[in-house]
């Protein structure tokens, strides 16, 4: 392992430690709720409990307010589809989209775990780069980061080998969170099956320079993964092809949940505002 491999796994530990101990925990499992309740005991009601789970035959027996306590059965699969291509390798400042990618990915990975869920993995590029099957408990979490350091490399993205491995490997109902800056091919096939099978959570790494000043003169630009040069203008096929080829709409008209994160310190907040719409949508 060179230094600067070790360097990145060490700060996606202290990273992903200290992003796990803010209240990304529980917003992400307000986000991701389990299958179902049960019944665990009966106790005294307190302020603030739901009142829902007010037992009123033991309320009226007992002369007090009594509620039931409920236990959430989670047994959820998370699985982290997450894109390495080098499309992803820049960024304004000192944060790249590659950082984002992974830095999210590890908090996704160290919240699901903390709350005892399964976590797998598929790294995908030009072609299906690394998986690991669902797992939990600190191994797994170590497993998921020493993935997270592979490099970026190929001269195109296709999503579509990883989203037919979670459609085909995963059990059914999983949540598949799908990392990227959606800069592919529209996968068609695998993303519709994939939608159809799971959860499908679609998150698009964004960044500042994402969006052009207005009026931009004529610059010439070197793609990241095809390496070809092109003189990029706001109305051009050039500048179209900067665009996800598959939209917010598309991928909202699947079934699937959409969000937006952004690089550098927006990062963590970004996610944290989209566990939060997720769970207000599901209430």
């Amino acid at each position: 392992m060179t230094a600067e491999v070790a360097g990145l796994a060490r700060r996606l530990r202290v990273r992903a430690r200290r992003d796990v101990t803010t209240s990304l925990t529980g917003a992400y499992r307000s986000a991701f709720r389990g299958q179902g309740l049960t019944f665990e005991e009966l106790r005294d009601y307190a302020p603030g409990d739901d009142v829902r789970w007010i037992e009123w035959n033991a309320t009226a027996r007992l002369g007090r307010p009594i509620a039931k306590r409920m236990r959430e059965e989670r047994d959820l699969v998370l699985a982290l589809l997450v894109d390495v291509s080098p499309s992803l390798d820049y960024g304004t400042g000192d944060s790249t989209k590659q950082d984002a990618v992974r830095r999210a990915s590890a908090a996704l990975s160290a919240a699901a775990i903390a709350s005892q869920d399964r976590v797998a993995l598929a790294l995908f590029g030009e072609r299906l780069r690394r998986v690991l099957s669902p797992g939990t408990g600190p191994l797994q979490r170590e497993r998921v980061l020493h993935a997270l350091e592979e490099a970026a490399d190929g001269e195109r993205t296709d999503a579509g080998p990883a989203l037919d491995w979670a459609a085909e490997k995963l059990p059914r109902h999983s949540v598949v969170v799908l990392i990227s800056d959606f800069l592919f091919p529209d996968p068609g096939a695998p993303l519709r099956r994939c939608a159809s099978k799971h959860d499908l959570v679609a998150l698009r790494v964004r960044d500042a320079s994402d969006e052009p000043p207005p009026r931009l003169p004529p610059v010439r630009v070197r793609a990241a993964e095809d390496r070809r040069a092109r003189v990029w203008r706001q109305s051009s096929e050039a500048a179209r092809s900067f665009a996800p080829a598959v939209p917010e709409s598309a991928l909202r008209a699947l079934g699937a949940d959409y969000g937006e994160l952004w690089t550098g310190a927006r990062l963590l907040p970004s996610l944290l505002r989209f566990f939060e719409e997720r769970a207000r949508r599901r209430a």
